[in-house]
């Protein structure tokens, strides 16, 4: 019988115990939870204020590229409406172009048609009057070739003329222009031989400058003239020194 009343003595003992580490320990459990309540009730709104920023992050960069896309699409538009335009502004060039053109043809017809108008003369006669202007241009270039080789002829047949009854007159003028050289020289019968002839214009009797360095060495008289060649006398009293191949010749 004591030994149960020890035993629940006991029971009662540890009971107390118990209950007074219970009174003593609760409130430090409550802090303790309510600790925990708090950071856990921290961890969520950190938790879906990362995924919020995440959603945000991924909406800003779905954005970002949108724009980004929106930017290349505007570009590539802006260089194909700058291709076009460029395009555009030369093919306006070549209109206008054209137009001015036109429009010059235009204006020198209505100057044309004014003037024959002018003239009176009527459309159907025009072209008897172009063919009748034509054959007279013909005919006037006929003439003038014949022309020129009756007066070359009628020269040539003067000077022979002159040549074989010895007529005698001024030495026939030379061109200002022409220029020489000695191609070879007979000191013997004093007579040189020229790279000049009937082609510049030379005519027999005509007189020329023999040059050397800019002075004076002689003076000779044209006897023949072939095409590219003529032959020339010394002029007595004129021989101021001798006379090489290579000597300059000029009026």
């Amino acid at each position: 019988m004591l030994l149960r009343i020890f035993l629940i003595l006991a029971i009662l003992a540890g009971l107390g115990t118990i209950l007074l580490t219970q009174l003593q320990l609760r409130p430090q459990i409550e802090t303790i939870i309510n600790e925990r309540q708090t950071n856990y009730d921290n961890w969520r709104r950190e938790e879906k204020s990362r995924k919020d920023k995440e959603a945000k992050l991924k909406d800003t960069e779905a954005r970002l590229a949108k724009t980004t896309k929106d930017l290349e699409d505007t570009q590539s538009e802006l260089s194909g409406t700058k291709s076009k335009l460029a395009s555009e502004t030369g093919r306006a060039n070549g209109l206008q172009k054209k137009l001015d053109t036109e429009t010059k043809r235009a204006n020198d017809a209505e100057a044309n048609l004014a003037a024959w108008n002018a003239l009176g003369i009527p459309v159907e006669g025009v072209k008897g009057l172009i063919a009748s202007e034509r054959k007279l241009r013909d005919v006037v270039a006929g003439l003038e070739k014949e022309q020129l080789v009756l007066t070359k002829k009628l020269k040539d047949a003067q000077a022979i003329i002159d040549e074989v009854f010895g007529v005698e007159g001024p030495p026939p003028p030379v061109a200002k222009t022409v220029r020489g050289k000695v191609v070879a020289v007979d000191p013997k019968f004093d007579f040189v031989v020229l790279d000049i002839g009937d082609n510049e214009g030379l005519k027999p009797r005509a007189l020329l400058l023999v040059s050397r360095n800019s002075k004076l060495v002689a003076k000779v008289q044209v006897t023949s003239v072939q095409g590219e060649r003529s032959i020339a006398n010394i002029v007595p009293g004129w021989k101021l020194g001798e006379v090489f191949e290579g000597d300059l010749v000029l009026p």
